[in-house]
């Protein structure tokens, strides 16, 4: 039986990789253009989810950290997806500077204990254990996946900013019927620049709960059948009030059932302010971009 859900597993990864086509996030209605108001109804939604979720509140602080934990399911952690090696079960530390993409990463349990690999200003660097030497890096997994766990965080508090913005109906899911909200920049349609976000709003809480997205820029070449993940999110409210993710869930493709992932993040022991902001700037020289983000060559 092992082996035959290996194969069917590895089957379905070859065919998703041959596929060429991108993925369109967008309701046959938004295609069709048949709701009316949508951007105006949708950029309501995102801001009063910002709200609901008090992301105003960590807009007004300088920094945050919160204790990680990685959990691969199975097969997954042997594929090249990892962009924190040897993070399976050992606790992480995330810093991070608010409202940008720099933040660092520090292993605090297994072989690369004491190791802190950082993102300033899309510039990637490595504090060696014991010595604290500086080292600056290429090394796009830890740059990728920084910037990316970073903005899983905090997308509540940048979706409503976005330059394309629409209503898309509602989708029902796991006995939820969602308020759903493309999100997008560049064109409505797919595009090869920008990713895409379908986000799903809880009528109840008004909470994020689900983000659908496609990701064109992974840190190692991908097809565009597997440029398509799922994050679901269960949350707690914080000390500053807002309610940030107590776990991300990671699925392959569209939203599944919670035991249904690629790798899950249970985050916790959030604090905020409590450490020197210029310990995420320790390149000198280095212009300050904040949430910029590169432009593509």
């Amino acid at each position: 039986m092992k082996h035959l859900t290996l194969f069917s597993t590895l089957a379905l990864l070859l065919s998703l990789m041959q596929a060429c086509k991108s993925v369109d996030l967008r309701s046959e209605d938004l295609k069709n253009n048949k709701i009316t108001n949508s951007e105006q109804k949708g950029k309501e939604l995102l801001i009063a989810a910002k709200l609901a979720m008090g992301y105003d509140k960590l807009a007004n602080t300088e920094v945050y950290e919160a204790d990680a934990i990685f959990d691969w399911k199975g097969f997954w952690l042997i594929m090249p997806m990892n962009t924190f090696p040897a993070n399976n079960d050992n606790l992480l530390k995330l810093r991070y500077a608010t409202n940008s993409f720099d933040g660092q990463v520090e292993y605090l349990e297994g072989r690369k204990k004491g190791i802190i690999q950082g993102i300033q200003s899309w510039e990637g660097y490595k504090v060696k254990r014991r010595s604290e030497e500086l080292k600056q890096h290429e090394h796009d997994r830890y740059i990728w996946g920084l910037a990316t766990y970073h903005y899983l965080l905090e997308a509540p508090m940048h979706l409503p900013d976005a330059q394309i913005i629409r209503y898309a109906g509602i989708k029902e899911f796991d006995g939820v019927i969602y308020e759903t909200v493309y999100v997008t920049w560049g064109s409505e349609e797919p595009n090869k620049e920008f990713d895409r976000f379908l986000v799903y709003i809880n009528p109840n809480t008004k909470f994020i709960d689900i983000l659908e997205v496609t990701i064109n820029d992974y840190f190692i070449t991908m097809p565009k059948g597997l440029q398509h993940a799922t994050a679901r999110y269960e949350r707690k409210a914080t000390s500053i009030g807002t309610y940030l993710p107590s776990n991300i869930i990671i699925q392959f493709k569209g939203p599944k059932g919670m035991e249904n992932k690629v790798y899950s993040i249970g985050l916790d022991n959030y604090t905020f302010d409590t450490f020197d902001k210029e310990i995420l700037y320790p390149i000198e020289n280095l212009d300050y971009v904040g949430f910029s983000k590169p432009s593509k060559k």
